[in-house]
């Protein structure tokens, strides 16, 4: 029997399609993937699961800095070195050194690239506008008005369409496909406007299927991210690394979503409760100001400087009741000069203003959003190669190259560079490569059959929420084991009610398939987050406050148990540290 036979007994529609290279995902990485592979002669297929443009970290992120870091358009002390130097500091033993290698190298290759795309980078005087980030040596990002990854998505998709890149969407992930001998074989997927299944033959398919951001209330993207890629690799076997650490901080919560990077705080806005009451002085040790806390702010939270006390007061006024009703405190802006905010968040208050928000009168909503996964599927080799062979990972499912720490700039970096080589790689890997064998569906067809089973009791959105306030409660600033343990509770809960039937039609199937999603990569965090018992950068565990290079300086990678695969297995994977070149060049802040 067929794959489209098995899965139309089923009930399914089922549709077929073939192609070289099948790219998942519509974002920053993905989308220099399907270029980069369409140059290189490869047929290609993408996609994604919110029409390109419109969804994903890189289209939705906006903040007064968003932007990506490149060595060779700024000082000329500034170098690919450097770069490299600036992101191994803060994430020796935690990231591959030949990866940040790659990355420093070719950051500078690709900003040229977009440029030759008409990619509008911001420009000063007779020079890029360029942005010296957290843990960077010199200024070396560059940034399009502070909704970076919109440009380079529009310029990317427009480059795609002109190479005759093939584009369904909205269309979700739902597997893998290997053949006989476990090599990949292409994927299966949801049209999500027939509702019909798509199998697509290829012989190299890249994941960019994004981040985690659906698994938490607050969050800066947008919640078509739950993790699918993620859950899906884990459950064929693929070695995830570094899964406990995320970034998140304050965010405006409303009318629209974006991140309170340092140019809000240094402006030194109050910061209300529910009540009125000004209270981050409340939360400071002596001899720590408000001014002084806020002047040291840095996006995401670290623990490793007297910033962190103004994520842990928003969080504890709001775990506490004191926050508003869309779970966040008040930030005002009122006390502050137009003509000083005019010079320091001119972006953020053209954004506002297109919203009917005014910053001088209005209360505005800040609460902690996640941000970003530091971790992901390891990629093995400079061309995104996964432990899977013939999937490669790029973009927030990809990891290898983000630890506790990283230099701002990197993350549209990552996508580029290994968007890029993963394109290209998987284009040769499909030439090189015979055709592959007839797809296993089996473990598919019995996890649709899961979806499709009678309960009653199966309310989607009711699990998917109770989900999310768990993993917003209790796995972003403040960690404990209680708190861990009642999140996984709580996803392990959303699990068993999916095992005992997700109520689905076929059309509905994918409603069922993402809560399984979401509490696979959900507990994956979680147990990573139990696992690390030391406090490090954004993890921060209060039951383990101190930080402890003897036991836990170094990755964890995560495979599948065997007999049961929620029997994570951990090992320690202590990457090579990187050999300085000059010890002189240290960050201004250092975060360790």
């Amino acid at each position: 029997m067929t794959a489209a036979q098995t899965l139309e007994k089923l009930g399914f529609g089922v549709d077929y399609a073939q192609a070289d290279v099948v790219v998942v995902g519509g974002g920053g990485a993905a989308s220099r993937a399907a270029v980069s592979a369409a140059q290189a002669g490869a047929k290609v297929l993408v996609l994604a699961k919110a029409p390109v443009g419109q969804g994903g970290s890189t289209v939705h992120g906006a903040s007064e800095i968003m932007s990506m870091g490149a060595a060779g358009y700024g000082s000329a002390d500034d170098s690919a070195t450097v770069h490299y130097e600036d992101t191994m500091r803060p994430a020796g033993g935690f990231i591959d050194r030949e990866l940040v290698r790659v990355l420093a190298e070719d950051a500078p290759k690709r900003i040229a690239d977009l440029i030759k795309l008409g990619v509008p980078f911001d420009r000063v005087n007779d020079g890029y506008k360029l942005i010296r980030s957290d843990f960077g040596t010199y200024a070396r990002a560059l940034g399009v008005k502070g909704k970076t990854g919109k440009a380079f998505v529009s310029a990317l998709a427009d480059e795609a369409r002109k190479l005759g890149v093939e584009t369904r969407q909205p269309a979700a992930l739902i597997d893998l496909l290997r053949d006989s001998i476990g090599r990949v074989s292409g994927v299966v997927a949801m049209d999500l406007a027939s509702r019909r299944l798509l199998v697509v033959s290829a012989s190299a398919v890249v994941l960019g299927t994004g981040g985690a951001h659906g698994l938490f209330s607050q969050q800066v993207s947008t919640a078509e991210m739950t993790g699918d890629g993620q859950a899906i690799c884990f459950r064929h076997g693929a070695e995830l690394v570094n899964m406990e650490f995320h970034q998140f901080g304050p965010a405006m919560v409303h009318p629209y979503v974006q991140l309170f990077s340092k140019s809000c705080f240094i402006l030194h806005p109050k910061m209300l409760n529910r009540d009125g009451h000004e209270f981050l002085a409340d939360y400071l040790p002596a001899g720590v100001t408000p001014e002084a806390a806020m002047d040291e702010k840095v996006f995401p939270f670290t623990i490793s400087n007297e910033s962190r006390y103004i994520d842990i007061a928003i969080a504890t006024e709001i775990a506490q009741g004191r926050g508003t009703e869309r779970g966040a405190v008040h930030f005002s802006f009122a006390d502050i000069p137009d003509e000083r905010l005019a010079a320091t968040i001119p972006n953020t208050l053209r954004w506002m203003r297109a919203k009917g928000l005014d910053p001088k009168r209005d209360l505005l909503d800040v609460g902690i959003a996640f941000q970003c996964l530091n971790g992901g599927v390891r990629m093995t080799n400079t061309d995104a190669m996964s432990t899977i062979e013939g999937l490669f990972v790029v973009g927030e499912l990809a990891g290898g190259v983000r630890g506790p720490d990283r230099p701002g700039g990197n993350s549209l970096a990552e996508g580029q560079v290994f968007g890029h080589r993963a394109g290209a790689g998987a284009a040769a890997f499909a030439r090189g490569s015979d055709a592959p064998g007839k797809h296993d569906v089996a473990p598919l067809a019995t996890r649709l059959g899961t979806a499709l089973k009678p309960n009653a009791s199966f309310d989607a959105q009711r699990i998917a929420a109770d989900l999310r306030a768990a993993m917003q409660a209790h796995c972003l600033v403040e960690k404990t084991q209680s708190g861990l343990n009642i999140a996984l509770a709580a996803v392990r809960e959303a699990r068993a009610q999916f095992t005992a039937g997700g109520a689905a039609t076929p059309a509905q199937a994918i409603d069922a398939l993402t809560i399984d999603n979401m509490a696979t990569t959900a507990e994956v965090i979680l147990q990573a987050c139990i696992e690390r018992r030391e406090s490090r950068s954004s993890h921060y565990r209060t039951d383990f406050p101190q930080r402890d290079d003897a036991r836990f300086g170094h990755a964890l990678t995560i495979t599948r148990g065997e007999a049961d695969p929620f029997r994570l297995a951990f090992d320690v994977l202590d990457y090579p540290r990187a050999e300085f070149t000059n010890a002189s060049h240290l960050q201004a802040t250092h975060h360790g």
